[in-house]
């Protein structure tokens, strides 16, 4: 075992996705861009991009995106989204979840404190199953309720204002309170901008709101030591996808005659930070029941050169 660590590669796949998902966060919050270096992004900043990741709207760097919160934003106002359904299922069909592994920049902040205390911590198998569950239910009861609404809307806009009085933000934000990016990009950054500013104004309005932020500073410091702790068990857009990504054309792999198995090896296990069963998938694929983000952990660190990218 020590041969191979120290025979280890450069870790090129790694490398190459902390590259990629730092220009991919500038390019999502290019108005930060125009603020740091005083240019005119006007020609990019003017677009509204839906992200095929979750994004929060309110965002003040951007002008795009996710497109959950776009698709969601419809229903409740009783429209079907075709045309950003069909573009959803086009992309995690053929992509599988590449964007949530290699561009959303609340995956990339995770990662980012995932580094942090080094050795990451894993809960046992039967948790890990249940708590993945929990963002499947969120985005079911999310639709359910939009749906509902939406055919308020359609029958009577007058009943459909007084919910939505009687409901706060919520139909006008239906996934804010669900949404780390939401809390990143928003919540968090209006909070510093008052502390720095110095106005005076309060940080919260009232006790929801102190509790919500403080629900969140949990996510982030359990992220630091559960790997991507909220693309497991909260977001939304996450699980929607795992449902399309189980019949993605795009996966990981393991050749059979080149992988020893979890007794003699198991290392791709361990790295996963998803902590997806890969040696208990089929050989020809993995997904970890759409699970999988191609981070290409697992291919980095397997000593046997058993995982391989698969298409079709």
């Amino acid at each position: 075992m020590s041969e191979q660590k120290e025979d280890r590669p450069f870790p090129i796949i790694t490398v190459t996705r902390r590259i990629v998902q730092i220009l991919s966060f500038f390019a999502v919050n290019l108005i930060a861009l125009e603020l740091i270096f005083s240019i005119d992004l006007s020609v990019f900043t003017d677009q509204i991009i839906p992200y095929p990741f979750i994004h929060t709207p309110r965002d003040a760097w951007s002008t795009g995106a996710g497109m959950f919160e776009f698709m969601l934003f419809s229903l409740a106002r009783g429209e079907v989204p075709y045309l950003l359904m069909g573009l959803f299922f086009l992309i995690v069909l053929i992509t599988a979840r590449f964007f949530c592994g290699w561009v959303c920049p609340v995956g990339f902040i995770q990662d980012i404190l995932a580094a942090i205390p080094g050795k990451p911590k894993r809960v046992k198998i039967e948790t890990d199953k249940s708590l993945k569950k929990v963002k499947t239910y969120i985005i079911v009861f999310l639709i359910i309720v939009m749906i509902f609404f939406g055919a308020i809307w359609n029958i009577n806009q007058q009943l459909w204002v007084e919910w939505k009085f009687a409901l706060g933000q919520f139909l006008e934000r239906p996934l804010a309170g669900f949404s780390l990016s939401e809390f990143l990009f928003n919540t968090l950054h209006n909070k510093i901008q008052i502390i720095w500013q110095g106005t005076g104004d309060p940080l919260f309005d009232n006790t929801w709101q102190v509790l919500g932020f403080i629900f969140y500073i949990v996510i982030l410091i359990l992220s630091a030591y559960y790997p991507r702790f909220y693309c497991r068990t909260l977001c939304p857009y996450g699980a929607a996808a795992a449902f399309v990504s189980d019949y993605s054309a795009l996966r990981l792999g393991r050749n059979p005659v080149k992988c020893v198995g979890r007794r003699e090896c198991g290392i791709c296990e361990k790295v996963c930070p998803m902590q997806i069963r890969i040696l208990d998938e089929p050989f020809e694929g993995f997904t970890g029941e759409g699970e999988c983000i191609l981070c290409g952990r697992c291919k980095e660190a397997c000593p046997y050169d058993a995982i391989e990218l698969n298409f079709g």
